[in-house]
């Protein structure tokens, strides 16, 4: 049976995936004592072992979750710690590591900052479940491949499960200018102000959306989510607006409302506002302005109290100039910007991504759990994703699927991305036909990558190619759609 201390590359790489998630340090000691993992100002401790008299040493003798916010009135916990006039810490929360009646280690959760202390003491009891599931995956380090990997996928799927209530500590970066966009995005949770989401196709504005309302002063009210590109433009008036009785042929007697006033006192989400048709947007912008609705084929002006959220693909500005999309609405939603970064510009983010979906296809499939050859996974790093997070959700699932063994490997890559992955024959080739071979990849990774049959518009978009340059292509290298 393996100990803690020989799982040592594991748990630092879970440690440090769990400091980005939850903002605090973290630190794990194994039986004797050991620092076996550490975050932040612990990282260069590893290997050291934790002064007698600290808080995770006392956790291990009594084998009881402990917690202390004040180290300085804290008597019972660090007046015999040797590091007690120097501690910086302002709060700490330990869990023992337990296996029946053996304790096997501590984990702890620190804060340096008021700000941290505040949010520990604020989220005590929480924080304490979440370490408990935590010690229960280092414990799993302990016991066999299967029930380790039930425990990791359970943990993650809190982290990061988006049928749940949404917020910043589900949104997983460690990437820089993410961490900025989050920033500003907490400062703006209570405000009223229209905030327009930027980014491509699967890098999170919805998940970013839902954060700010479940972070601020509506969440307790609806969150409203429309897609305005998958509704067709018959219905999307009706639904957007609602409709009185006797609207029209086929309409309810009694009338519906639409999604502005299902989100009233709470926050309507408009995905794809780029796509909202030229049309509605003198109706949309009413709304934005007089914070009114008036239902298809009514008369009367319903007042909603609603918070708006929009995103886009789309270069809007672009479109104001050419006359397909109205510059008083672009003013009107585009009060606060938020810009989410694609896969390839948060490189760092992937191996916890491809950790993440792996479990969750592993335990929908049934599956033993699976590794990733490194070479593999440094590939993946260096791919450009185009579809972003959907995209390589769709990949993993594909590859889970396709694996016959428990370590994935090149082999388990799909055609379009193994064939990318490859070199390209050259023997016998002409420029022209290695250049089309290497165009009919790329075209390939696009439909790939989370973009379906009806998504061609949206391809063409982002390949900045003409919709019928597309369909030439498509016929060209006999590429089925589906």
């Amino acid at each position: 049976m393996r100990g803690i201390t020989q799982n040592r590359e594991f748990i630092q790489l879970f440690s440090e995936n769990l400091t980005a998630v939850l903002g605090f340090d973290i630190t794990i000691l194994d039986r004797n004592g050991y620092r076996v993992s550490g975050t932040g100002s612990y990282q260069h401790q590893i290997g050291k072992p934790a002064p007698d008299g600290s808080l995770l040493r006392a956790v291990m003798k009594t084998g009881r979750p402990d917690m202390t916010y004040d180290v300085i009135k804290n008597e019972s916990h660090c007046m015999s710690c040797k590091f007690f006039k120097e501690c910086k810490e302002t709060a700490t929360i330990g869990f023992p590591i337990v296996k029946g009646s053996e304790t096997l280690g501590a984990i702890g959760l620190m804060g340096f900052s008021m700000e941290q202390k505040e949010k520990m003491i604020e989220n005590a009891e929480s924080l304490k479940g979440f370490l408990q599931h935590l010690s229960l995956v280092v414990e799993s380090q302990l016991i066999s491949q299967n029930e380790r990997f039930a425990s990791q996928c359970n943990l993650y799927e809190e982290t990061l499960n988006t049928n749940k209530i949404i917020t910043f500590d589900n949104f997983v970066s460690k990437n820089e200018d993410m961490k900025e966009v989050i920033r500003k995005a907490r400062r703006i949770v209570n405000s009223t102000a229209n905030v327009l989401i930027r980014g491509a196709t699967g890098t999170g504005k919805e998940v970013l959306a839902k954060a700010i309302h479940y972070e601020g002063n509506r969440k307790n009210n609806p969150f409203i989510a429309v897609n305005c590109a998958a509704i067709p433009e018959s219905l999307l008036e009706s639904e957007l607006f609602g409709y009185s009785g006797g609207a029209f042929t086929g309409a309810n007697r009694e009338g519906k409302a639409g999604k502005f006033e299902l989100a009233n006192h709470g926050t309507i989400f408009l995905d794809e506002i780029g796509d909202l048709p030229l049309s509605l947007q003198p109706k949309l912008l009413r709304v934005l302005q007089e914070r009114e609705v008036e239902r298809v084929g009514g008369n009367k002006s319903l007042p909603v109290n609603i918070r708006v959220i929009t995103a886009t693909h789309r270069n809007l500005e672009e479109m104001v100039q050419n006359g397909t999309f109205r510059e008083d609405l672009y003013y009107r939603i585009n009060v606060i910007p938020l810009n989410t970064k694609s896969l390839k510009e948060r490189r760092e983010d992937i191996p916890f991504f491809l950790q993440y979906f792996i479990c969750k296809y592993c335990s929908i499939l049934n599956r033993p759990y699976m590794t990733v050859d490194p070479q593999l996974e440094k590939w993946l790093i260096q791919y450009d994703w185009p579809g972003n997070i959907r995209q390589l959700e769709n990949i993993v699932e594909y590859m889970v699927n396709m694996a016959e063994s428990d370590v994935i490997g090149f082999q388990d890559l799909p055609d379009y991305l193994y064939q990318i992955k490859a070199p390209i024959q050259t023997g016998g080739l002409s420029l022209d036909e290695m250049v089309a071979e290497y165009e009919k990849s790329i075209i390939q990774s696009f439909f790939m990558s989370g973009h379906g049959r009806n998504d061609k518009e949206k391809v063409a978009d982002e390949l900045k190619i003409s919709l019928s340059t597309l369909y030439r292509k498509l016929e060209r290298y006999h590429l089925k759609v589906f």
